[in-house]
């Protein structure tokens, strides 16, 4: 099965101030069952946005989802409850998302419950079961989400998606809220899941040594827009896009496991995207930019059969 997302554009009505914010302009990607398609950029460029609409939290404005070729969404009749039941969403902060009145056994019961996927009496038992998949131990389902660590938290957010049995995994920024010493442990907990369930993953996040350790594909977004996408081997190493270049020269070198801030990767703020610039969104910021640059919008340009990139000023 293969998720497309095909021209979706999210725009926000700010009432108030009578303006609106331009959240996603034309995202084109896909990403097919058993692969990781890693996305990466500052914050405020969309990434969030993009995981709340894969999931179905929020409709995009324009453009369309279709998963196996079968359209997503409002209008679709059934198409979309089926689709919600095998996509599930981790978020970065593990405490926010789990109840505090509720113990994790309780929590992840639920789930069962909810998608009637098991008979009464094997409720706990699949409990169980999953608890020990992500590494927590019998004996703590009773304990509550503020009686747990960091990392065990996040494994149990992972468990409670594994619950629904799904097929695509929207993992938002999973570590970036643990330890240090403790991202490792839950990243390889992921590709363990993924081997053995043959999981979908859409993985995003600011820290692009986590992405290309996890990641088949890398989508480079900025202010809502796809700038380079491809196998991760071409993107990361030969990057294309002025901003894919920028964020690559940032890591050190001989560096597999250092995070980045983007923020201070480039010089220069993200523009406002209720205001965005004509032309391309990164001229302002692009060290190669041209008259032209401030007047069209590019679009994305195959350069090879495992990469494109927005930006006919690199291939000239």
């Amino acid at each position: 099965m293969t998720l497309t997302i095909k021209g979706v554009t999210k725009k926000y009505r700010i009432r108030s101030q009578r303006s609106i914010i331009n959240a996603l302009n034309g995202i084109d990607i896909s990403v097919a069952r058993g692969k990781t398609l890693g996305i990466v950029g500052e914050s405020g460029c969309g990434k969030s946005t993009l995981a709340r609409l894969i999931v179905g939290l929020e409709q995009p404005t324009e453009g369309n989802l279709l998963w196996s070729d079968s359209p997503l969404g409002q209008g679709v009749k059934n198409s979309f409850k089926s689709y919600r039941t095998k996509t599930q969403l981790v978020f970065q902060d593990p405490y926010s998302s789990l109840n505090p009145r509720q113990s994790i056994g309780a929590c992840i019961g639920e789930v069962i419950k909810t998608h009637k996927l098991r008979a009464e009496g094997e409720v706990q038992p699949r409990v169980l079961e999953l608890l020990s998949e992500v590494g927590i131990d019998s004996d703590m389902q009773n304990r509550f989400p503020h009686q747990l660590s960091g990392g065990q938290r996040q494994r149990v957010a992972i468990a409670r998606a594994l619950a629904a049995e799904p097929d695509l995994l929207v993992l938002d920024e999973p570590v970036s809220a643990l330890d240090v010493s403790v991202r490792a442990d839950v990243m390889n907990l992921l590709a363990d899941l993924k081997s053995k369930f043959n999981l979908t993953y859409i993985f995003i996040s600011h820290d692009l040594s986590m992405v290309r350790h996890i990641s088949d594909e890398i989508a480079v977004m900025y202010l809502g827009r796809v700038v380079e996408y491809g196998s991760w081997d071409s993107v990361l190493n030969s990057p294309k896009h002025p901003y894919t270049r920028a964020l690559i020269n940032s890591i050190p070198e001989h560096t597999s496991v250092r995070g980045i801030d983007f923020e201070n990767v480039l010089e220069g703020e993200v523009p406002d995207p209720a205001n965005l610039p004509s032309g391309c969104a990164f001229n302002q910021r692009c060290p190669i930019a041209v008259a032209s640059c401030k007047v069209n919008v590019p679009n994305l340009i195959i350069v090879s059969t495992s990469q494109s990139v927005a930006c006919p000023e690199v291939l000239k």
